[in-house]
């Protein structure tokens, strides 16, 4: 990765945080939760982090079958910054890791309909990476 590179590198739903990734993301054990959780993993190179870049997530979800959701576009304003909004420092001039996860009510997403997310990392210079989750069933 450059000095002045950002891109997401992994989105994905699971059921509790530090999870792998599944695909009926509000059942743990056989129990239907009332949350789950999006797993958002990005990386920076050194200069961006050094220099607190700002950018913008933009999160949406929509349904791959035909259905409905009533979840709200996200759109946060943040800076590659260590120890905040997920990012860590890698030392060495290794660069900066982002992993966040976002916990996500499952009563915005109705019951047997196929959903995923797209998540968009929009920095300056004109950096775009857009990522898709993994599709997903609520239960």
């Amino acid at each position: 990765m450059q000095a002045n590179d950002v891109r997401l590198i992994r989105v994905f739903t699971t059921n509790k945080p530090g999870a792998s990734q599944d695909p009926t993301p509000n059942a743990l054990g056989g129990t239907r939760m009332g949350e789950f959780y999006l797993v958002i993993a990005a990386e920076s190179g050194d200069g961006l982090g050094e220099a607190e870049a700002p950018y913008t997530l933009i999160i949406s979800a929509a349904s791959t079958s035909g259905g409905m959701t009533t979840f709200a576009r996200r759109r946060d304003v943040e800076t590659i910054t260590a120890g905040k909004f997920g990012w860590t420092d890698l030392g060495a001039h290794a660069g900066y890791a982002k992993l966040d996860t976002l916990m996500v009510p499952v009563e915005r997403f109705p019951v047997g309909d196929a959903y995923r997310f797209t998540v968009t990392l929009l920095a300056a210079g004109g950096i775009v990476s857009t990522l898709r989750s993994n599709e997903f069933v609520i239960v």
